[in-house]
């Protein structure tokens, strides 16, 4: 119970105490054409550092599909403490919480077709936003907050690959930063693109 208050509190009062900010943001498009928006942002204060990722998508898969889409992830230094994922969707809403407890992760993930109520007794350094933000060198796994799974992370001659409950997704980036995001999805892959200043 104490440490769920140290995370409410780095929740709800990180930003008044910001540091630094780093802001991006993304077009997302399925065989060139858009299809919405993204937008990265972390805020810093000292030690703990917080990963807020927005994004909202239509578009037509046997029929009109709309997507909000927001995670909020929390770190102290590297260890990544908690996560609150929300989707809104004219196919349900769905929500998935991860919070550090001591010494495993509490997880219960409710996403569509798919639930997950399981502990994970093992601290993890790196998740889904923090592919925004930083590049994956030396990073073998990482908590896909959606799902509520630790993944593996393969390095290739150009990109990162991960397999998240069977989609392989890829990642590329450009001098650090990542620059696309190739997202495996049934019909074809959609493209998570950084906008140009």
């Amino acid at each position: 119970m104490k440490n769920l208050y140290k995370i409410c509190f780095l929740v709800f009062f990180l930003p008044l105490g910001l540091l630094a900010q780093d802001f991006q943001e993304y077009d997302i498009s399925i065989a060139g054409i858009s299809i919405g928006e993204m937008t990265a942002t972390r805020k810093i204060s000292g030690e703990n550092s917080q990963i807020d990722i927005k994004s909202k998508v239509g578009f037509w898969f046997f029929g009109k599909i709309e997507l909000d889409f927001q995670t909020i992830s929390v770190f102290n230094g590297n260890h990544f403490i908690k996560s609150d994922t929300k989707t809104k969707s004219n196919k349900g809403d769905f929500r998935s919480l991860i919070i550090w407890e001591k010494d495993h992760y509490n997880v219960k993930s409710r996403n569509y077709k798919y639930e997950l109520d399981t502990e994970v007794k093992r601290k993890v350094f790196f998740s889904s936003a923090s592919f925004y933000f930083e590049e994956p060198k030396n990073v073998k796994e990482f908590f896909a907050e959606g799902y509520g799974l630790v993944c593996p992370v393969t390095k290739h001659k150009d990109h990162y690959e991960v397999n998240v409950n069977g989609n392989k997704n890829r990642f590329y980036y450009v001098n650090g930063k990542l620059d696309k995001a190739v997202m495996e999805f049934p019909i074809k892959n959609f493209v998570v693109k950084r906008k140009t200043p």
